[in-house]
């Protein structure tokens, strides 16, 4: 059981800057001086802002990368998804992994390079290089993730409940390993054993949002806090390797000018609060997964009729969540399941028959609705095609 609520939850810090502003900044602190340090600075936030040919133009003619830079250009050339590309992935992880440092640097470029070779049809030996990142470091969440799907994609669930059971005993307790025992479960019919091990019944909470001091109805805070968020200099359109697809995104929504963003982040935290104390007396082990520390984490998701988000949980989240800001009447108000959020299986790691026995749990939302749960459960929604926006805001609770 978890031993205490979280000490101490500190907020994201606030963006002054868009992503754009900073890679006009590098790129002509660059051109005045292309140091390795300004050099690296202006990859990370390329590659943060998926500019990945500018990343490779600036590490392919620059002589001497290090760890990082070999990382970076991995990533990269994935992005392209070509043979060939995956190729010069895979050997910039292999140079990553020389250039490593320590035992999380290793198991870091590891993960790497068992994506790339499970990306070039290598998938044998991305299993025996996935299984030894794990032993430089087990806490490894990508190497955890794809060593997963390689085992359920073979049919071997036994292999990945065995591991994760050795993973456990070793301390290990992040939402990879929960979501990968719970797939496990449910790929080898025990439905029951993986409903139990997601825990999602006993462990979500769904309430109305008070609004914050100075507004006297949740209807008119969220009326000024969707103009303030559409109005965002930030907004960006889809994100390279996110669960979203065809979404208008804000990425770090905090800023000098989010008055209304910050109002409702602080009740937020008021909801948190109340549900992680709540949470304390339950016999899960994601319960005594809570940190001691932890920092929260928000961005924002605006969709239009056709967006949606794919299967996926929060791998770097303990506890994560959605507050509904917008939502067109003919989702709050429908009986479909477009616009809604599901709680369920992916047919493609488990099978059409197991996410079938497992079955979905259906979320109408509506407006000032806050739902929170553990970042390890599988979730997705359903494109709504309205022709208003729907608007959410998601978080997570990340152990520091």
């Amino acid at each position: 059981m978890m031993s205490s609520p979280i000490a101490h939850i500190e907020l994201e810090s606030e963006k002054r800057l868009t992503i754009g502003q900073e890679l006009d900044l590098l790129r002509a602190a660059h051109k005045r001086t292309p140091t390795v340090d300004i050099t690296s600075k202006l990859v990370k936030v390329l590659v943060l802002d998926d500019q990945f040919e500018e990343a490779i133009a600036l590490l392919e003619g620059q002589a001497d990368r290090n760890y990082r830079d070999e990382t970076f250009l991995a990533i990269s050339y994935l992005s392209r998804e070509t043979h060939s590309d995956d190729l010069l992935a895979l050997d910039a992880a292999w140079r990553a992994f020389e250039l490593s440092n320590d035992d999380e640097q290793r198991a870091g470029a590891l993960a790497a390079i068992g994506k790339c070779q499970k990306r070039v049809g290598q998938v044998e030996q991305a299993k025996s290089t996935l299984q030894r990142a794990l032993t430089y470091d087990p806490h490894n969440k990508d190497a955890c993730k794809r060593l997963a799907a390689i085992m359920l994609d073979e049919g071997d669930a036994d292999a990945v409940l065995e591991w994760t059971d050795s993973l456990q005993a070793l301390g290990v307790d992040h939402a990879r390993l929960f979501g990968a025992r719970v797939l496990g479960f449910a790929r080898n019919g025990d439905i029951e054993s993986s409903r139990s091990a997601e825990g999602f019944q006993s462990l979500h909470r769904t309430q109305q949002l008070e609004p914050p001091p100075g507004w006297s109805s949740i209807e008119e805070f969220n009326t000024a806090l969707a103009v303030e968020l559409l109005n965002h200099p930030a907004m960006r359109y889809d994100r390279y390797g996110s669960a979203s697809e065809s979404t208008w995104r804000i990425e770090n929504p905090s800023r000098p000018d989010t008055p209304l963003f910050k109002a409702l982040i602080a009740q937020i935290m008021k909801s948190l609060s109340a549900h992680i104390s709540a949470m304390a007396g339950h016999d899960h082990p994601w319960t005594s997964a809570s940190p001691k520390k932890a920092f929260l984490r928000n961005w924002c998701v605006i969709t239009e009729s056709t967006g949606f988000e794919a299967w996926h949980v929060h791998q770097f989240g303990w506890l994560s969540g959605v507050y509904y800001v917008q939502i067109p009447d003919a989702i709050a108000r429908g009986v479909t399941n477009e616009g809604c959020l599901a709680f369920g299986l992916p047919e493609e790691l488990v099978g059409e028959e197991a996410a079938a026995q497992f079955g979905q749990k259906i979320v109408r939302p509506k407006p000032g609705m806050v739902l929170t749960f553990p970042s390890h459960t599988y979730h997705r929604t359903f494109a709504h095609g309205a022709g208003e926006k729907r608007i959410c805001v998601a978080f997570d609770v990340r152990p520091l």
